[in-house]
């Protein structure tokens, strides 16, 4: 390997999966690397880099810090939120606060809340000489002859070549769209408002259950959860604006897009405060807690998804362009395991690109990524379709009055059957569901 050439890798998209694969293979001498992002370096263009947090499990940051520099090690782990003392537990609720079900399984309470833009300032850490923002893909083109390399075009008119090129542009990619145009994603007909609030003692007093909940009521849903950094745990009370930095209580509130309360136009045409409104109105008869942490949401902070999963995608004849995260198997986001599966994918194509090419295996490349490719789509789509599972159990089998009981009584039989770690004393001044209406 002395006397070859680096391998070229591009990559583009600069979101967790990209980065972390820049990272790992950055620091070895046989790979050159680069990562080209459409959106700029501070991140305010894209409102989800600026916005909220990720759950990863605690054995893939061990697999990813293992393999980064030490530095940025260290600032993955400045990432991590403080856990509440029983872990990561989850309440699912009606929409009056009474609790049907915990969600306090060991898996669940060690998953760890990161906050994705402290986690992408790690991952930029000693990498921004390989990445270059403002560099919107275009197209590519498979060279032959002996090269069997790629060109990439970007809409500037940029033109580069490169061995090997990553698709890691996120559930709309352009990569993913030339590399398999047959390929479709299915509209799930939800759309869920995100936003976020001041974290402060007073407002993380009010997150029901302590670390969080998920509030279920026929065809609706909201979810509240929070991110607590470690170095400052509480931020300024201020509902004007929320440095991506601070710690924050966060919402998803999702429904049906046609059963928006404001039907006089798409959700996209509204502003963050018709958004804001939107919500409360959804909510006015529900728990007085819910309303008042709906009230201190942010305006500015509010990110509309309008949730799609990809369709299957069976293995195809691999060449030098690939695919990793929501570019291969987009999910809905009712399990949360997004970003963690881009990280998996990431560490496991660095791990494939660096494996010694067996003899006679020809295009070593395109080996490494075709046993790279079986597993990140089985893998991946199995975490797609729990995510949609999920979905499914919460809306479609909740869709009427009567489907939500039934679903209702299931989840409290599953709580009954389930064991639970010891009983929390439960230091909140009422009881949720016994909050009166006009409070």
């Amino acid at each position: 390997m002395a006397d070859q050439k680096p391998i070229r890798v591009a990559i583009i998209g600069a979101g967790p999966g990209g980065l972390v694969l820049a990272q790992i293979l950055r620091q070895d001498p046989r790979f050159s690397v680069t990562v080209y992002e459409r959106g700029v370096r501070d991140g305010s263009s894209i409102s989800s880099l600026v916005g909220f947090r990720i759950l990863v499990p605690p054995s893939i940051l061990d697999d990813l810090r293992s393999q980064v520099p030490a530095s940025v090690a260290t600032l993955i782990d400045d990432a991590i939120g403080v856990p509440q003392a029983q872990g990561n537990r989850v309440a699912f609720m009606d929409e009056q606060c009474r609790l049907i079900c915990r969600l306090d399984v060991q898996q669940s309470r060690d998953m760890c809340s990161v906050s994705r833009w402290k986690l992408r300032e790690a991952l930029l850490h000693g990498a921004e000489e390989i990445v270059q923002f403002g560099k919107q893909f275009s197209s590519y083109e498979q060279l032959g002859g002996d090269s069997g390399g790629v060109k990439v075009r970007f809409a500037d008119g940029d033109e580069i070549e490169c061995d090997v090129l990553v698709g890691a542009d996120g559930a709309g990619s352009k990569v993913r769209k030339l590399l398999l145009p047959n390929s479709q994603r299915s509209a799930s007909g939800l759309t869920v408002v995100y936003f976020k609030a001041p974290f402060t003692p007073e407002t993380e007093a009010m997150i029901p259950w302590k670390s969080g909940c998920v509030a279920i009521t026929p065809r609706r849903s909201m979810v509240v959860a929070y991110y607590k950094d470690r170095q400052r745990p509480y931020g300024p009370y201020d509902l004007e604006r929320i440095d991506p930095a601070d710690s924050f209580l966060m919402f998803g509130l999702g429904c049906y897009t046609n059963e928006f309360e404001n039907q006089s136009k798409h959700p996209d045409e509204m502003t963050p405060e018709e958004l804001k409104d939107e919500c409360l109105a959804r909510a006015k008869n529900w728990n007085p807690l819910l309303r008042a942490l709906i009230a201190l949401s942010v305006p500015s902070s509010v990110f509309v998804s309008h949730v799609k999963t990809q369709d299957p995608i069976q293995p195809w004849e691999s060449g030098r362009v690939s695919l990793l995260g929501d570019a291969a198997h987009s999910m809905t986001p009712y399990l949360g395991k997004g970003a963690s599966s881009a990280i998996i994918d990431a560490i496991s194509l660095a791990k494939a690109l660096k494996s010694e090419p067996k003899q006679f295996q020809g295009d070593s490349l395109k080996a490494q990524l075709a046993i790279y490719e079986e597993s990140m789509l089985k893998d991946g789509f199995e975490a797609a379709r729990q995510s949609m599972t999920a979905q499914k159990f919460l809306f479609n089998a909740g869709d009427t009055p009567w489907k939500c009981w039934w679903r209702n009584l299931a989840l409290k039989a599953w709580d009954w059957w389930m064991s639970h770690p010891p009983a929390i004393k439960e230091d909140f001044p009422v009881s949720y569901s016994e909050m009166k209406k006009d409070v």
